[in-house]
């Protein structure tokens, strides 16, 4: 799996042009319901919480937004559950504070090629199931081949 052959800014352009069109997909493989993206999903891919992640990295996310729909649209999807206790900044009347949360997630794993494409996504508590990440291995950086360590 190859990234796009473009610089950084021309690539994040062309990634929220790809992001932007993903709207809301109909999941057969999560009983028909709905995933949706949001601006969460897409900040997830430039920076894990408040930590920016390298150039290199968004743009091998980024090179694997086109594949995002195709894998939540597949009724037979491979996925995997987890359930998390988490912390999120909320602004409450002007206060910025944490508060815990229960949050849920499903990992949708396909292999195209030699590269394994993750799709992430989660559901805060009981609310809407949204895009969260994309993660792959097996993505070239120019020429050289880039295995990625396994994390969420």
């Amino acid at each position: 799996m190859k990234t796009w052959g473009i610089g950084y800014e021309k690539s994040k352009k062309q990634a929220k042009k790809i992001y932007s069109k993903i709207g809301h997909i109909r999941c057969p493989a999560l009983s028909n319901e709905y995933v949706s993206s949001s601006r969460i999903g897409f900040n997830h891919l430039i920076r894990k919480g408040r930590i920016p992640r390298t150039k290199n990295e968004q743009k091998r996310r980024f090179a694997l937004l086109p594949y995002v729909e195709k894998i939540i649209k597949n009724p037979k999807a491979k996925i995997a559950y987890e359930q998390r206790d988490i912390k999120l900044k909320v602004n409450r009347h002007g206060e910025k504070i944490f508060i815990e949360s229960r949050a849920n997630f499903w990992i949708f794993t396909k292999r195209i090629n030699s590269c394994k494409i993750k799709v992430v996504i989660r559901q805060l508590e009981n609310g809407d199931k949204k895009f969260f990440s994309v993660m792959g291995n097996n993505i070239t950086i120019g020429n050289e081949i880039v295995e990625k360590p396994k994390t969420l």
